[in-house]
């Protein structure tokens, strides 16, 4: 077992979460700052500043408007948003009246979507307008019976910075929906119905976030997570990054997701900060974004990096970057590398770092890894608060020797409540009170994670365990190798054998010759038996290394 002591967390991290207002719901935290500090910002959506009690107010009239709908504690609102306000102002509306938020993508089908409506029982839903035929064409096989549409230019300024999305732009001139009993739009009921919801009490471990699964391991699983839940991770994503009622976090990761949400929708709450929220990704947006509205950290990937770097460091570029002090970097497809890092901070001057370790039964906030001053494949940092995070054998669940590896198993205090409606799935995900991840990872002698893959993905060989991540690792020192992954190929005798694709910043360097080399620099059942080189490996639409892609990938070639 792992747990970080007081005294293991570096100079410039807090060596404990801190609860300003005690255990209360978010929610109550957000009100209090609209008492306190009313004219501070709480959301800057393209130049358009929502301060602390324009929040307030706006989450207080839709709060009541639900309740004249005769929705109650315990019920289920689906949100079906990008990011903007409206995400913001729905979410804390409806857990004010003690129900249950279940954020679901934009880019959700009709089957993950009736899906999703149908396990979490959500008789109401509040989605983008360009969704409504997704939506109309779900209704009678669901239990949906009505749709608060949103429309951008709700809040957008007559002159956006940075400019929308072409995306976005399209949407704004759409038509909106013609007016019916069932269906309705945010900013009317915002604009109609006055501030005055009634008082709900909930309780710490009520639920109020139903955040599904993605699916990789059957269909999605609805993670049911408390008030404290939610509390405790915000607290912790708050202190971890030093955050107080100035800072100003720049948030393009997707809100739906539960990491995106932490940094964007919960954590600001804590302290009163703000959050500067764009809808979508665009190189020249978020640079724009950064000069203007002088964020003090945000949460980009890998590629961004490069492509912001590349895009800085054009002939006719002048933007002054100077307000941005850290910067957690996930290596979602491509590692973060020491050079990325030094490159970052002579452009901005902020500090570059990998992202923390997480997932969505723990509401994703497990490790840290700022002021850890180490940058390398697969290391993820060291537990947070009160967390304990066991290596575990595959089959007996037995804690391992430090070094080794086998499966990552956690204990947190924002550690989910169940699956919904799934008994056996959440007593076989868990053993005594650890979660069993499903990842694989080990522990160094100082107490650092690594994380290594999906199980699912292990390479079984010759009777041998393959974490893809480790001969990644070793591929990518080749100097003239960009990127790597690895799969596993059917074999009569040995089961599988490992297989990998590369993208090659030498184009000479060939297939053959990489395998030759891998000869001397892997252990023999771990090295590639054959090499594709590619122009750039799959991935999801998030930006992650899509492994089942690659699969295919490396079968067609």
């Amino acid at each position: 077992m792992v747990t970080t002591d007081q005294d293991g967390f570096p100079a410039g991290v807090q060596s404990e979460p801190s609860f300003p207002l005690g255990r209360r719901p978010l929610h109550e935290y957000v009100a209090h700052h609209a008492t306190e500090t009313p004219e501070r910002v709480a959301i800057t959506y393209y130049g358009t500043d929502l301060t602390y009690r324009d929040l307030e107010s706006a989450i207080s009239s839709f709060a009541t408007w639900l309740d004249e709908q005769g929705y109650e504690a315990g019920e289920t609102l689906l949100l079906c948003l990008q990011n903007c306000p409206q995400y913001v102002i729905a979410y804390y509306g409806a857990q004010r009246l003690g129900m249950r938020v279940s954020p679901c993508s934009p880019m959700a089908k009709e089957h993950r979507l009736s899906y999703q409506l149908e396990d979490g029982d959500a008789r109401i839903a509040v989605a983008g307008d360009t969704h409504a035929s997704l939506f109309e064409g779900v209704r009678e096989e669901t239990p949906l019976e009505q749709v608060v549409y949103t429309r951008f230019e709700t809040f957008l300024p007559d002159e956006p910075v940075p400019e929308i999305h072409p995306e976005m732009t399209d949407a704004v001139a759409m038509d909106r929906q013609p007016p019916a009993d069932d269906i309705f739009y945010f900013d009317s009921v915002l604009e109609e119905t006055p501030a005055d919801p009634p008082t709900v009490d909930v309780a710490m471990d009520d639920i109020c976030l139903l955040q599904y699964t993605s699916g990789t391991t059957g269909l999605p699983k609805g993670c049911m997570h408390s008030y404290e839940n939610v509390l405790f991770a915000a607290a912790t994503s708050s202190a971890l990054t030093d955050r107080d009622g100035g800072t100003r976090h720049l948030a393009v990761m997707p809100v739906f997701h539960v990491a995106g949400k932490l940094n964007a929708v919960d954590s600001p709450m804590i302290q009163g900060g703000t959050s500067i929220l764009l809808t979508r990704y665009e190189a020249e947006a978020y640079l724009d974004a950064l000069e203007a509205h002088d964020p003090d950290n945000g949460w980009i990937t890998t590629p961004m990096v490069r492509e912001l770097l590349e895009t800085l460091g054009a002939e006719d570029d002048n933007r002054e970057i100077d307000s941005l002090e850290s910067m957690p970097v996930t290596s979602f497809g491509q590692s973060l590398t020491d050079d990325l890092c030094a490159r970052w901070a002579d452009a901005t001057g902020a500090e570059m770092y990998e992202a923390a370790y997480g997932l969505t039964e723990t509401h994703t906030r497990d490790t840290f890894t700022n002021e850890l001053g180490l940058v390398e494949e697969g290391f993820v940092g060291k537990p947070v608060y009160e967390t304990d995070i066991v290596i575990r054998d595959w089959e007996t669940h037995e804690e391992l020797p430090q070094g080794e590896t086998g499966e990552i198993t956690v204990k947190t205090p924002s550690l989910f409540e169940g699956y919904l409606n799934k008994p056996e799935e959440t007593e076989a995900a868990m053993h005594e009170d650890y979660v069993l991840t499903g990842d694989i990872g080990r522990f160094t002698e100082d107490g650092h994670l690594y994380f290594l893959g999906r199980q699912k993905y292990m390479i079984k060989s010759s009777g041998y365990s393959i974490a893809p991540a480790e001969v990644e690792e070793v591929l990518k020192t080749h100097p003239g190798i960009e990127n790597a992954a690895v799969g596993g190929r059917n074999h009569e005798t040995k089961g599988s054998e490992v297989v990998a694709g590369v993208v090659v910043s030498d184009e000479s360097l060939s297939a053959q010759t990489i395998v030759e080399w891998a000869e001397d620099h892997l252990a023999a059942y771990k090295r590639p038996r054959d090499v594709v080189v590619l122009e750039e490996l799959p991935v999801t639409n998030l930006g992650k290394l899509d492994r089942e892609g690659l699969a295919d990938v490396l079968s067609e070639e």
